[in-house]
């Protein structure tokens, strides 16, 4: 007997392996992370730290003097008693005049056996060896050359100065020269630049450019004719220093009678009295001295430094500072909340669409206040909104509110950039200084955003 079989096919039930799924969400879930992090700008955060910029003025002062060019009424040859930067007596003989020439071989001759400098020209030697050595620094070792020739040329000046001196006083035959003298006592200097006679106020930028700068030496060694200067006279220890300043350093100095200066070859500062002085666009200190201008007597362009107050505050980056717009409410519209008893409450009226009135409060973001204003965030309003005062009818429409620019720093301690006033005392390249009393600023540790021009008020800080 044949058996009947009967064969049901099933169909195959696909497997759902757990998995999978779960390491294919995981798969997306980092796929749309990588998307979203590529997309998101980088906010790079600051910690505010404690420090202080050294705000001296630093720059390259003309030096103005009481000088003069002095001629000579005749043509010769000069030779000269006074050297370079000694101070004269009045009728002091300052050269002489030789018509034919012939003093100079008769100097050379009387010198040709060798002359054994005086005690004034060795203590002049010593004096001028021993101010060398208390400013000589190894870091400008080229000095020392400078140094040799000028010693040299010093030498050579009193050499000649003593044979003459000698020559005269034996009663020798110099039919052919003159002596010339001073007509008034001063320090004597041998070169001209066109900047004598030059009064402070008629500085202007273009004076300080050295490219244009021409200094000419009146000691020529060949034949003088009638009428040429021979030498410049200084005939005043009192003299000035102008220094281009930046209308930020005029305004900061505007209040200053006096200040302090770092010299050249200087060790100690000097005291000076200071006036601002607006030529054109351009502010200038007028700085007046009534010392060391024997020691500067060669030199128009002097570099120096004002000393001024050291600046000690919190420190951030320029590059984190903004400008904001803030609204300015009399502090009579403040007022405590409901369930609170700070006063950082504004009133304000609601119209519905019913039209019922109301009044809401709302706590803005608060920049500052003072006596009479409330400084606050903009954005925490509608533009219409109407303030009212608390416990009274009287209202205050925003768009009769006065703005005005506070400057700040995005504050993100809490993930957010948050606006916050901060006052600047002083700037230095790439930092500032600002106060750590501002209210309802920045403190010591906080984090601000390092670039303000990257994110909005109120981003969100990645």
């Amino acid at each position: 007997m044949k058996k009947n079989q009967k064969v049901i096919k099933f169909h195959n039930v696909p497997v759902i392996n757990i998995g999978v799924i779960i390491f294919g969400l995981i798969f997306i879930f980092l796929g749309v992370q990588i998307f979203r992090s590529s997309q998101q700008v980088r906010i790079s955060v600051y910690e505010v730290q404690k420090s202080y910029i050294d705000t001296n003025i630093t720059g390259s002062a003309i030096a103005l003097r009481q000088e003069s060019l002095v001629a000579t009424d005749m043509s010769g040859y000069i030779n000269y008693y006074i050297r370079n930067g000694q101070k004269v007596g009045k009728n002091a003989t300052v050269y002489t005049l030789d018509a034919t020439g012939s003093l100079a071989d008769i100097i050379a001759d009387a010198s040709g056996d060798g002359v054994t400098l005086n005690a004034a020209g060795y203590a002049e030697i010593k004096s001028r060896i021993s101010s060398f050595q208390n400013y000589f620094s190894d870091v400008n070792f080229s000095d020392v050359y400078d140094f040799k020739y000028d010693l040299e040329s010093q030498i050579l000046d009193l050499v000649n100065s003593q044979v003459l001196e000698e020559l005269t006083s034996a009663g020798g035959t110099m039919a052919s020269f003159s002596r010339i003298a001073s007509s008034e006592s001063g320090v004597v200097t041998f070169y001209q630049d066109g900047y004598e006679g030059k009064k402070p106020e008629e500085i202007t930028l273009a004076d300080y450019n050295k490219e244009n700068y021409v200094s000419t030496s009146l000691k020529t060694g060949e034949i003088i004719q009638a009428g040429s200067p021979v030498y410049k006279l200084i005939t005043s220890d009192i003299w000035n220093l102008v220094l281009p300043l930046s209308s930020e350093d005029a305004k900061r100095l505007q209040e200053d009678d006096r200040v302090t200066l770092r010299m050249p070859n200087v060790v100690h500062e000097v005291y000076g009295d200071i006036t601002v002085i607006q030529n054109g666009e351009d502010y200038f200190a007028n700085i007046t001295l009534d010392k060391l201008m024997v020691n500067y007597c060669e030199e128009r362009f002097i570099p120096i430094e004002i000393v001024m107050t050291q600046q000690e505050g919190l420190t951030i980056p320029n590059s984190a500072i903004v400008e904001k717009q803030v609204l300015r409410i009399p502090i009579d519209y403040l007022t405590t909340g409901s369930n609170s008893n700070q006063m950082i409450y504004f009133n304000v009226r609601i119209l519905d669409e019913e039209g019922n009135l109301s009044v809401m409060q709302v706590a803005p973001d608060i920049y500052d206040k003072d006596d009479a204003y409330c400084y606050v965030n903009p954005n925490d309003f509608a533009p219409d909104a109407v303030l009212v005062k608390n416990d009274s009818d009287q209202t205050l429409p925003l768009t009769d509110v006065g703005r005005e620019n506070r400057t700040g720093v995005y504050n993100a301690n809490r993930g957010t950039a948050s606006f916050r006033p901060v006052e600047i005392l002083a700037s230095d390249g790439d930092f500032s200084i600002i106060s750590e009393n501002t209210n309802y600023g920045i403190a010591l540790y906080d984090r601000i955003v390092l670039d303000s021009s990257a994110v909005e008020e109120g981003q969100i800080i990645y």
